[in-house]
């Protein structure tokens, strides 16, 4: 027979807690009445001085921030326009949570400059309410002149001063000269206190402190302003607020709640008040609102209609808060109230201490009937966190749910395995540890990528039989997978019919991945070999595989919709890529590469120059060298350093000589190296052009470039 966790435990608890509670509840009820007001009074009196302390200690840092900055402005004039006056500003604020921004605006072309701390939960931001960038902290907002002499608003997103996340810009629609804050700062040698509104760029209430800078002519230089968020005060109230069902509020003007904490919280119901501009929908406050309007008094009491419950509240000025005098109230109703009474605290702890004993025995019980599997389940949930798909996982259990999450692991392991061909393995481990929804969106990073091509495997493949050509294909994809991830681990981005896309350096860190891709590419030309020598009674092999690598700066991460993710890279780096390996038809060479892989492996590899090409499609000419082998492969398993060293140093020569113009010299170089050489296709190219150099001899300005005239 299963038991079903849920009504088990919590049949048991409630009759532990009833039992408890009803034995507890009957014996103070008597012996509390009296003592609850008092006890109430105390408690709201103190609630009263805490708050007091708690909003002062909150708004004078923003008036000594917002008088500080004024008096940088008047030093300093040209300082706040530049990002130095920003990040100033950023310092200023940083460390008060109460402060959502920092800015000033000058009076005579209404130029703004603003610091603002992005609120926790907040998603989007800035002009056309774009999503807010990964990691992003605080936002500079500038409205400033261009290069044009236009007005230019720009929010330049940042996850610390000076580290850039994402910029956004947009015609300037904001004049801070018409805001409420800036006009009532004009006329106001102290700091000026805005009414509560609602801040644009979040949806939620807060107040403006704003402080007016005067030039030395005595005209309007600008207006410096500090946003206080409600937020800090409703976490003020929360804190004083009493027991689990109390309230506290704070009236302004009208006697209009501009910040309340209790049970109701706040939702979109029209009520008695607002909050902002929300209403909230609480009728408890409402009642005491209306109860003290009639007649104010410190403390009063009353009973709602609704529930039938007494309440008892507590309503008094404030003064000198947010330029105004609110007054702060607190409900809280009676029940709560039901302090100890020495004697009967006593007996009661007894008696409560024995049921507390007898509880922790049953719950101990009933624990270590479940936490025996639910360890089991969660051990091996931890290996599948862990990307551990090794093994299988069967266990049994009397208790349903148990049973239910045993076979969903089971499940949810045999799903991740499936899961894991499809995608690399690296990433598989980060969905899966991280446990966050997989969204569309890349990072900037530097990959090393490689393309790789059959040989005239369209003409060879065209009366070919599809289960046999994909069977044998498979069979190439594998070895040249195996040798891809073992070389630094790298990622097939994608099968694009007989090529392959793979890159190094994401999703996993790897400072190594040019080193790692030419490896990689070395070591797949090898496999072909060998699958070459193995398959000879194949129609398909022999197969000759050209590689095309290149290093740059990409972006890389999830491309697709909604429905449909693909983890892969994207940037002109991926199509140069591309473009090298569809050069090795043209050069006759088997492992060509980019300048930008030469320079960071030649200490490590086997390169020779080739060409300077301008490929179709772009706009600066490009290096490309020839891979031929790994200086550290002692074994000459991938290829004869020896042989190959004395080669290149001969082919070294012969391009000298072509470099140098000496058309007649390089001719001869080339013909007679021709006969030694691994690639006679590359030779026979430059015979032909000192063939032609030497008739024709180019112009005295000629760059060496070899323009290409398709892809």
């Amino acid at each position: 027979m299963k038991i079903r966790l849920q009504i088990g435990v919590t049949a048991a608890f409630t009759t532990i807690a009833v039992l408890m509670l009803g034995i507890t509840v009957a014996f103070l009820y008597e012996s509390n009445r009296t003592l609850a007001l008092q006890t109430a009074h105390n408690q709201m009196e103190t609630a009263r001085k805490i708050t007091v302390e708690s909003l002062v200690n909150v708004i004078t840092p923003v008036r000594k921030i917002v008088a500080t900055t004024a008096d940088l402005v008047n030093a300093f004039p040209d300082a706040i326009s530049q990002p130095r006056g920003g990040e100033i500003m950023a310092s200023q604020i940083n460390g008060h949570s109460q402060i959502y921004g920092l800015f000033f605006g000058f009076q005579n072309d209404g130029r703004f400059f603003q610091v603002v701390q992005i609120p926790e939960g907040l998603k989007t931001f800035g002009p056309h309410d774009s999503v807010i960038p990964d990691k992003s902290k605080i936002v500079y907002r500038s409205v400033d002149y261009d290069y044009s002499g236009g007005m230019l608003d720009t929010f330049l997103y940042q996850s610390s001063w000076g580290k850039v996340t994402g910029q956004e810009q947009s015609a300037v629609t904001y004049d801070p000269r018409n805001r409420a804050w800036y006009k009532g700062a004009q006329g106001n040698d102290d700091v000026f206190i805005s009414p509560f509104y609602t801040f644009n760029s979040t949806g939620k209430p807060g107040v403006t402190f704003a402080k007016r800078v005067l030039n030395p002519d005595g005209s309007l230089m600008g207006v410096v302003g500090a946003d206080l968020t409600l937020e800090k005060v409703t976490e003020i109230l929360s804190n004083i607020r009493i027991g689990a069902e109390g309230r506290v509020f704070l009236l302004g003007f009208q006697n209009r709640v501009i910040a309340y904490a209790g049970p109701q919280g706040i939702d979109g119901n029209s009520s008695f008040f607002t909050v902002g501009n929300q209403k909230a929908s609480d009728p408890i406050v409402t009642n005491a609102i209306l109860k003290w309007s009639q007649k104010p008094e410190v403390f009063f009491e009353f009973v709602d209609e609704k529930d039938g419950k007494k309440y008892l509240a507590s309503a008094a000025i404030v003064p000198g808060l947010f330029g105004m005098a609110p007054v702060l109230g607190l409900i809280v109703p009676e029940d709560e109230f039901i302090g100890a009474i020495k004697a009967t605290t006593k007996y009661v702890l007894k008696i409560s201490g024995a049921i507390f004993i007898f509880t922790i025995i049953l719950i101990a019980v009933i624990s270590r009937m479940m936490s025996r599997q639910l360890n089991i389940v969660a051990a091996e949930a931890e290996k599948i966190g862990r990307f551990d798909l090794g093994g299988d996982f069967r266990m049994t259990s009397h208790i349903y749910e148990v049973s239910a999450l045993s076979s969903a692991i089971a499940n949810m392991k045999v799903s991740l395995k499936s899961f894991g061909a499809y995608v690399p393995t690296d990433l598989v481990k980060s969905i899966v540890s991280n446990g966050n929804p997989v969204e569309i969106g890349g990072e900037a990073r530097d990959l090393s990528i490689m393309f790789t091509d059959i040989e005239g495997f369209t003409a060879k493949t065209e009366n070919y039989s599809p289960t046999e050509l994909a069977r044998e294909l498979s069979n190439y994809f594998a070895a040249m997978e195996h040798q891809i991830t073992a070389n630094g681990n790298g990622t097939i981005d994608k099968y694009i019919g007989d090529a392959i896309m793979a890159f190094w350096n994401a999703p996993s860190d790897d400072p190594d991945h040019v080193d790692h891709a030419c490896r990689a590419a070395l070591a797949c030309r090898l496999a072909g070999r060998q699958l070459n020598s193995i398959s000879q009674e194949s129609k398909l092999f022999p197969l000759y595989t050209r590689f095309g690598l290149h290093t740059d700066r990409v972006v890389v991460g999830n491309v697709g919709s909604e429905h449909r993710l693909q983890y892969t890279a994207l940037g002109g780096a991926v199509n140069l890529a591309s473009r090298i390996e569809g050069l090795n038809k043209m050069y006759g060479t088997r492992i060509l590469a980019s300048d930008a892989i030469a320079r960071r492996a030649s200490d490590n590899f086997l390169l020779r120059y080739v060409d300077l090409v301008m490929p179709v499609g772009t706009s600066s000419p490009l290096a490309i060298y020839e891979l031929i082998g790994d200086k550290s492969d002692t074994s000459n398993r991938l290829c004869n350093i020896a042989e190959q060293q004395i080669e290149i140093a001969a082919w070294d020569a012969c391009m000298a000589l072509y470099l140098d113009h000496r058309w007649a010299e390089a001719h001869a170089a080339f013909s007679a190296h021709i006969a030694d050489a691994t690639t006679p296709k590359l030779v026979e190219i430059y015979i032909a052009r000192c063939r032609a150099f030497t008739t024709n001899p180019p112009p005295k300005d000629w760059d060496g470039i070899n323009h290409l005239s398709s892809k």
